[in-house]
């Protein structure tokens, strides 16, 4: 669902540069209300979508005034395809027929430029003789003065510059809502220009008639495109109500883990890396109890106590979260504990006659949990104590019984054959096994 939403407006210069001109907005009505998000107050809040708007509005009462402070964002360059993105204050554009909107603007095609600007809707935007570049931190207020006349102000805190006017709105004002937003505007034929990707901006000191943003039945608006893709999303509000985030990031971050897998007899540490194209990655966290809880950080260490108490198969869930929000898709490692050495057995005496097949019977005993495979040697001696066989079989089951077989060539006599064992995780065997062979 798409709310009715009023914004300032673009059109193409010949020069290629994008320049404030008339006004476009969306349609639609408002979504069903939904829970806010995290840290936002309780049963206050809705969100819905806008193909041109992302940030927060109030409606339900008469609004007279609106404040927000922000730090100019730095957007990228869109090459030769058109992009901008305004942030500003207002009064209506939700639901009325007037808007009146002080703010800044970044736009691209070929180069960037930033600029500041107000608009009294249904007038044209009007550009302000301000420089704005990425980093000023800017406060902007609407202020509803008389019945037709509004104060618009605009300070430029790290230059030093201040723009206020007052004034008159050809239609009556409804002060039915009171917005503050990033937003893409508009052509001069009313196509939503691509928004400019700014990544992340902070809007901070949200006030509405002197109240924090988030004491009023408040809107979080989600840009998005004809087909749902999201383009620009409204943050939650913080735990004061008066500051929240806009982005361009919808992507998540990506995680990446190094020492996990396999089986050690000594303590193990995980570690994860994030990466994040967009915002930047906020922080990464894991789980060791199937997500039920998560512990930030980047480094995780099993240890491999004497008593055995650490061993087993340990899972682990971990992922990423950038600034904007984006939480990555929890991945699973696994990382193998075994302190217990294992046992070798061998199976009875074996008999064969010469030239024909025998196996060896074997089991690699190991306590549990421990480690699922070792490395198996398999060694014949004569009766004077030369080796005559010596075999070596990788992965092998331990608590399984196994064998080694082979076709017996050796000279007709009595035979030893001793099995050794290495687990998975290093732990060679407590004593070699071994039994008799005899060859007929």
């Amino acid at each position: 669902m798409r709310r009715p939403l009023i914004g300032p407006v673009l059109v193409l210069l010949a020069l290629l540069l994008l320049a404030p001109a008339a006004f476009a907005g969306g349609s639609g009505a408002k979504s069903a209300p939904s829970l806010p998000g995290t840290h936002t107050r309780p049963l206050l809040g809705s969100r819905d979508e806008s193909t041109n708007w992302s940030g927060y509005d109030v409606t339900g009462d008469s609004y007279t005034t609106v404040t927000a402070t922000w730090v100019q964002p730095r957007v990228k360059d869109s090459g030769g395809r058109s992009s901008a993105t305004a942030l500003w204050v207002g009064i209506d554009g939700d639901g009325s027929d007037t808007v009146e909107q002080i703010g800044t603007e970044a736009y691209s095609e070929g180069a960037v430029a930033y600029a500041a600007w107000y608009e009294m809707y249904p007038d044209y935007p009007v550009t302000i003789g301000m420089s704005i570049h990425p980093g000023d931190v800017l406060t902007a207020t609407v202020t509803w003065l008389k019945p037709s006349i509004f104060r618009l102000r605009l300070d430029n805190a790290t230059t030093g510059d201040t723009y206020s006017t007052d004034q008159i709105v050809t239609i009556p004002p409804a002060l039915a809502s009171a917005e503050i937003i990033a937003e893409a505007p508009s052509t001069g034929f009313g196509d939503v220009v691509r928004i400019a990707d700014y990544t992340l901006a902070g809007f901070t000191d949200c006030y509405v008639e002197g109240k924090p943003l988030g004491d009023y039945d408040w809107t979080a608006i989600d840009m998005v495109d004809r087909y749902d893709d999201r383009l620009s999303v409204a943050l939650p509000l913080d735990v004061t109500g008066t500051a929240f985030d806009v982005t361009t990031d919808v992507t998540a971050p990506v995680t990446a883990v190094r020492g996990a897998g396999g089986w050690s007899n000594e303590p193990v540490t995980v570690r994860f890396r994030a990466s994040d194209a967009g915002s930047g990655v906020a922080y990464t966290e894991y789980s060791t109890d199937a997500g039920a809880t998560w512990t930030q950080g980047t480094s995780l260490t099993f240890d491999a106590p004497a008593d055995h108490s650490g061993d087993g198969a340990h899972k682990v869930l971990y992922r990423s979260v950038d600034r904007a929000g984006n939480v990555g898709k929890a991945r699973t490692c696994r990382v193998g504990i075994d302190t217990q050495r294992p046992t070798p057995q061998a199976g009875g005496p074996a008999g064969v006659r010469r030239g024909d097949v025998v196996r060896l019977r074997f089991v690699v005993a190991d306590n549990v949990p421990g480690s699922p495979t070792a490395t198996v040697g398999i060694v014949i001696r004569d009766r004077r104590g030369a080796v005559v066989v010596r075999a070596t079989r990788q992965r092998q089951r331990t608590n399984a019984r196994l064998g080694y077989r082979f076709r017996c060539d050796l000279p007709q006599g009595r035979y030893t054959y001793s099995v050794s064992a290495t687990d998975a995780a290093g732990n060679r065997q407590t004593a070699v096994a071994s039994s008799r062979l005899v060859v007929r």
